[in-house]
């Protein structure tokens, strides 16, 4: 236990003494902070798009009502005065109506977009209302006839007998939205520790530094040793970005973009299975692509075919985060098998549970496969790194793996 501790430590300590391990902790800050600034920035220098309006006067005050922030009507006295208002470049746009049934909009080449829907949308309502009196229609009989329908909604599940039953509302496309979030981050640890830790390996096989080390330890001490200290490093940095985001829902108030982002989310709606769900696949996941890229790291002759170690786990990443991304709007057999499938699960089924297709019962059961699995195929990549470490087989990953399983078997 003590040399485990001691080679784990050995990985922690190298990578938060080297630059490339804080790059990949802040990369992501950065590029948060890069699009928050983008977000800021447009939202606080762009103006509203201002259209001048020659129109009887109930039409341009009921117009001048709809102005906000993105769009302001202001009505003008004759045509002229619009067009030298153009000309100046005072106003992006110039709308004249001569009856709510016909209109013209003249938009500056140069000036801000315009949104034509609202323009629309406010004269057909002015119309309806001029032909509802022409046809002497009352208000309350207009009403009657613009009344929209009222559509009761109610979010269902079945049991495991089918049984119906009720269940709190949630917002499937917000949850859709985080199982993609929790996909691409679990793509984009794996990549990053991945590479970590296969360098790591064929960095040392490489150097014939294994020859050494595996005097004084077993390898499969130095097997777990190294997942150890990947996993180190991959909960200080979770531990980072859980501290930051602890900081900025504190300060949530007193930053006006967090503030406004909140206030378009009801966190009520995602639910705390979803979320636990989420995280403990998110964790299996990683730790099993990482026992993964360790095996396959034990593959290769040098540091320069750790590219091709990493290879296969890349490959898997991709076809579970693009499965994952399918969901929505593929529920076949084919996506309800993968979601049970290790590797791929991690990312599959989160997003199956959190739109519904999938509910508690076979998601745990999903989980508890994916958790299985990584035991056992931890002790195979074990196994295997064992009988690699040393050799230096220049024939490519796939065939050093199946001179692997040959010696296994015949052992």
């Amino acid at each position: 236990m003590r040399k485990m501790n001691l080679i784990a430590g050995q990985v922690l300590r190298k990578n938060l003494r080297g630059v490339s391990w804080w790059l990949m902790v802040l990369m992501p800050l950065l590029a948060v902070g890069v699009i928050a600034g983008i977000v800021w920035y447009m939202t606080t220098t762009t103006q509203a798009a201002k259209v001048v309006v020659i129109a009887p006067a109930p039409v341009a005050a009921a117009l001048q009502k709809q102005s906000d922030d993105n769009q302001r009507y202001v009505p003008v006295a004759t045509e002229a005065a619009g067009r030298r208002q153009l000309k100046k470049e005072d106003a992006d746009g110039m709308l004249v109506v001569k009856t709510t049934a016909s209109a013209k909009l003249y938009r500056r080449d140069d000036g801000q977009s315009i949104s034509t829907g609202q323009i629309t949308q406010t004269l057909a309502g002015l119309n309806t209302l001029a032909v509802a009196q022409s046809l002497g229609l009352s208000q309350a009989q207009l009403d009657r006839l613009l009344a929209a329908p009222k559509l009761a909604t109610r979010s269902v599940a079945f049991t495991d007998s089918g049984k119906m039953t009720s269940t709190a509302g949630k917002s499937d496309a917000m949850k859709q939205g985080l199982s993609t979030a929790v996909g691409f981050l679990m793509y984009m640890f794996l990549m990053s520790y991945g590479s970590i830790i296969a360098g790591e390996i064929a960095t040392e096989k490489g150097s014939r530094i294994e020859e050494s080390i595996l005097v004084a330890i077993r390898p499969q001490t130095q097997f777990y040793g190294k997942i150890l200290g990947v996993s180190a490093l991959l909960g200080l940095q979770i531990g980072l970005y859980a501290l930051l985001a602890a900081g900025v829902w504190l300060l949530r108030d007193a930053i006006p973009m967090v503030k406004d982002l909140l206030a378009t989310v009801d966190l009520a709606q995602i639910g705390w299975g979803f979320v636990l769900i989420s995280v403990v696949f998110f964790l299996v996941g990683i730790l099993s692509y990482t026992v993964l890229a360790a095996m396959c790291g034990s593959l290769v002759a040098n540091q320069e075919q750790a590219g091709q170690a990493l290879q296969p786990v890349l490959l898997l990443a991709m076809v579970g985060y693009f499965a994952s991304l399918m969901t929505a709007n593929a529920n076949g057999p084919v996506i309800g098998f993968l979601s049970y499938v290790p590797f791929l699960s991690p990312m599959i089924m989160p997003a199956r549970f959190g739109i519904g297709q999938a509910a508690l019962g076979p998601a745990l059961i999903s989980l508890a496969i994916s958790v299985v699995f990584l035991g056992g195929f931890t002790v195979l990549a074990e196994r295997i790194y064992a009988g690699n470490v040393l050799t230096y087989s220049e024939g490519g990953i796939f065939k050093a793996l199946r001179k692997s399983l040959t010696l296994l078997r015949a052992k």
